[in-house]
């Protein structure tokens, strides 16, 4: 298995252009790669090529039907397939970057493969410059966790290797992610953001109400 490594410069991660030449390479022929954000190490793919997205859930052991979220540089770059209400974006520009998951209904041009059988797509904006810096260049990619369905999620570029092995075509490792827990799911497809999952953040401090199903 490869494995790139990121430089490190006063305490953030920087990828060499080489590197990130690389990277980007695999993801347009459509392989997978293993790379951090701010909360977990994500598995990424080219989310418009339906047989990447394929790959992805045979590394993982992913049940189908169970939806990706997508990694995306800002707010901006996410209407490409989210469709964001105007409360819900301001909420999107007081907590992004961050470690929060926000669920949207899709735009028309979203990729059918990254849309839920509820008709919603995930997004993130990971407070994170390796994810950041590939989503900017490459764009929008995968970014579920790189673990097999039901083990734990990595928060070590060596977890995700001990667990996906082969089946992953580059490894992209720049230490342990700062936050090291699951993206708190915000749902945003209503008339007032809920939250659906606690993680890294509470309900609480961010103001909102937890989803009652």
């Amino acid at each position: 298995m490869r494995t790139v490594r990121a430089i490190m410069i006063e305490g953030q991660a920087v990828l060499d252009v080489y590197a990130l030449e690389d990277i980007v390479a695999v993801l347009r022929n459509g392989g997978l790669i293993v790379f951090p954000t701010d909360t977990l190490y994500g598995l990424g793919a080219d989310p418009y090529r339906p047989e990447a997205v394929t790959k992805l859930f045979a590394a993982k052991q992913r049940p189908e039907g169970l939806p990706v979220s997508v990694v995306v540089a800002s707010v901006d770059a996410a209407k490409e397939f989210a469709v964001i209400p105007p409360h819900a974006e301001s909420f999107c520009r007081q907590w992004l970057p961050g470690p929060l998951t926000l669920v949207f209904r899709p735009t028309e041009r979203a990729p059918r493969a990254i849309v839920s059988a509820q008709n919603t797509v995930a997004i993130r904006v990971p407070n994170h410059p390796v994810a950041l810096l590939l989503a900017k260049q490459f764009g929008p990619l995968t970014a579920t966790s790189a673990n097999v369905h039901g083990k734990p999620p990595p928060v070590e570029a060596w977890e995700a290797q001990e667990q996906l092995g082969d089946s992953v075509d580059l490894y992209v490792d720049a230490g342990p992610c700062p936050v090291g827990r699951e993206s708190t799911v915000v749902d945003s497809t209503g008339p007032e953001p809920r939250v659906i999952r606690e993680g890294a953040v509470s309900a609480e401090r961010l103001g909102l109400e937890r989803r009652r199903d």
